[in-house]
């Protein structure tokens, strides 16, 4: 039997918001890490709970770096278009 799969709309309870924003953070921390491992890849990763505080990831160094790197490089060598994911929970 595999799980029910939940339709992807705000959690209303600020509560269980929370909880999900916790149990999730620690998920897409892992994914990045392996991520950096597996690929041998600079990863960053800057998010904000509901409540506003900034949690961060760097696979090597500080985060900073890593957005400063992309930043300077020219517009063609981006990778190409950049999205927005948005995601809400």
């Amino acid at each position: 039997m595999g799980r029910k799969k939940l339709p992807m709309r705000r959690i209303e309870n600020p509560t269980s918001r929370q909880a999900t924003y916790a149990k999730r953070k620690d998920g897409i921390f892992k994914k990045a890490n392996e991520l950096s491992i597996l690929c041998d890849t600079d990863v960053a990763l800057i998010m904000f709970s509901p409540t506003g505080r900034l949690t961060s990831f760097s696979s090597t160094g500080r985060v900073e770096d890593i957005f400063l790197r992309f930043v300077d490089r020219p517009d063609e060598l981006r990778g190409g278009y950049v999205c927005r994911l948005s995601l809400v929970f």
